[in-house]
């Protein structure tokens, strides 16, 4: 499945220092996900193209990372790093000198300048890969930025998990999924070379231009579709806005090809789907993109129309959601909350300190509101479910999420490649730091004597089953002080069981343990 789309998520924009860069808040864990490619290759840099793109990363790690490490240090291991690729090629590094030899021949040498002279050591490091381009036939033949991408591999290699460096190609797809992109709308299956309408998403130029779900698309323009890859067949939909997709499409039924003519427009991707079961409206957020919070504030009016006054309860399903753009993150819990801190961050860097409070004032009736999370819930999810538990606005249902407390900003590289960079940590209401730790949710799924129990409570109804309960957040109290204890007790699973929003709509069903789940399952208890 795909959804004529590129990659992963994003915020605001800023100008510091001697370049034009991006700087954009996100939290997002990388997924592997099959993505569309960008319709124009961005052109070969040279040796200059390097030395900019080394002179942009290495000031901004310097200024921005949330740890100590130097332009010498990121240099000399994306070098090594560079010289791997070649058995006979080899960085030597004195105390005062940098070499590049090949074939125990030496080809140039360079000064070491000063640990953090972040300029000279983008100069050394361009001229030394130019060098070794030249000389190699292995890296002459992956070309200049595979060679760029294997130093920042190396380069980074040192830093967090989460610090990393996407080529031109890469970054594309991930800025089109976090700010959107030129397309139809729609979201497709490609098998065996077939590609056929899975979702036709409302309000889009497909929904408009009247595609319908398992209309099989053979042609865009004059380029037949079968026997191109998904990627090629994505980037065939995909186009600028405003742009004319001439498409011939088979519908089921229908006694021939039809063509069917759709104007592109600016596409973000849906990340909110909500669905009725009686009183209770269950909302579940896929990522945190631009689009999120509103999307998030439609449905909720929506709901609010249609059920007449009628909502009793909200079940928040955050489950496999991995994250996104922290403004969003912040907007989607401001809804639940009337006041109060939602998230801070810290980090060494004079603007990675940040306050996030409540400011909109609450824009739902006091619900009952459960959050459910999983093992693939991280960052975003994981700062909204934080700020609705420590405020006692709702109550965790799952698994305990992924634990990832830290925040990144993304740079755009004067090559258009990007580097996503650590500069910050979460620090949830409670002062509890999320990194490793996570959310432990109050009424445990995970597993399968929790879950079995569980369910026996809910179908049983009775004064044993709400013991049951009872004793579960019972035991989740007295592992308040041990998040460690607390997590083994209650592991991350990549499950989304039916079990989860089961004991979601029970609990909302039963006031008396919905306010117990409350004041059991608050947040750990932070250590000072």
């Amino acid at each position: 499945m795909a959804f004529e789309k590129p990659g992963q998520f994003f915020g605001r924009a800023a100008r510091q220092g001697g370049h034009k860069q991006l700087f954009v808040a996100v939290i997002a864990v990388v997924a592997l996900a099959l993505a569309a490619c960008t319709s124009t290759q961005p052109p070969t840099p040279g040796e200059s193209d390097i030395r900019e793109v080394l002179e942009t990363a290495f000031e901004n790690i310097e200024d921005r990372y949330a740890g100590d490490v130097t332009s010498r240090d990121l240099s000399i291991d994306g070098l090594n790093a560079l010289a791997d690729a070649d058995p006979v090629l080899r960085i030597a590094v004195a105390d005062e000198t940098v070499s590049v030899i090949y074939d125990d021949r030496p080809l140039a040498s360079w000064k070491s300048p000063p640990s953090r002279a972040y300029e000279r050591w983008a100069a050394l490091c361009a001229n030394a890969m130019a060098v070794s381009l030249q000389e190699s036939t292995t890296l002459s033949k992956q070309g200049r930025e595979a060679a760029l991408k294997r130093f920042f591999r190396g380069g980074l290699a040192n830093l967090d998990q989460y610090t990393r460096y996407a080529t031109p190609g890469e970054a594309g797809l991930t800025r089109a999924r976090r700010e959107g992109f030129g397309g139809l709308g729609i979201t497709i299956n490609y098998e065996e070379g077939r590609t056929s309408i899975r979702k036709v998403h409302t309000g889009t130029p497909a929904f408009k231009a009247g595609l319908q779900v398992g209309d099989t698309i053979t042609h865009v323009g004059d380029i037949p579709l079968m026997g191109l890859s998904q990627r090629s067949v994505v980037a065939r939909l995909r186009g600028p806005v405003h742009s004319l997709a001439n498409l011939i499409v088979h519908r089921p039924g229908a006694p021939g090809p039809l063509k069917i003519n759709v104007i592109r427009a600016h596409i973000i991707l849906p990340t909110v789907e909500t669905k009725q079961d009686g009183n209770i409206l269950t909302i579940e957020i896929s990522g945190f993109n631009q689009g999120t919070s509103r999307s998030l504030g439609k449905a909720l009016a929506d709901a609010e129309r249609e059920m007449s006054g009628g909502l009793k309860g909200i079940v928040l399903d955050l489950r496999g959601n991995p994250g996104g753009l922290l403004d969003q993150a912040v907007a989607v819990a401001d809804f639940f909350l009337n006041d109060g801190r939602i998230i801070s961050t810290r980090g060494p860097h004079r603007r990675a300190n940040q306050i996030f409070d409540a400011s909109w004032g609450e824009r739902v009736r006091k619900l009952p509101i459960v959050v459910l999370l999983n093992g693939r819930s991280a960052s975003a999810s994981e700062i909204v479910a934080a700020a609705l538990r420590d405020s006692g606005r709702a109550v965790v249902v799952g698994a305990s999420s992924f634990g990832k407390g830290s925040v990144q900003t993304i740079i755009r590289l004067p090559n258009g490649g990007e580097l996503t960079l650590t500069w910050a940590h979460m620090i949830a209401p409670s002062g509890f730091s999320l990194q490793g730790h996570g959310i432990i949710p109050a009424i445990c799924t995970s597993g399968e004597e929790e879950r079995l129990g569980i369910s026996r409570a809910m179908a049983e109804k009775n004064a044993a089953g709400l013991r049951f309960l009872r004793m579960h957040l019972a035991k989740r109290q007295v592992n308040r002080h041990d998040p460690n204890r607390a997590r083994k007790l209650c592991p991350p699973s990549k499950e989304k069981p039916a079990e989860d929003l089961a004991v979601a709509r029970f609990i909302l069903g039963n006031l008396s343990i919905y306010n117990q789940s409350l004041k059991d399952g608050g947040p750990m208890i932070a250590e000072h």
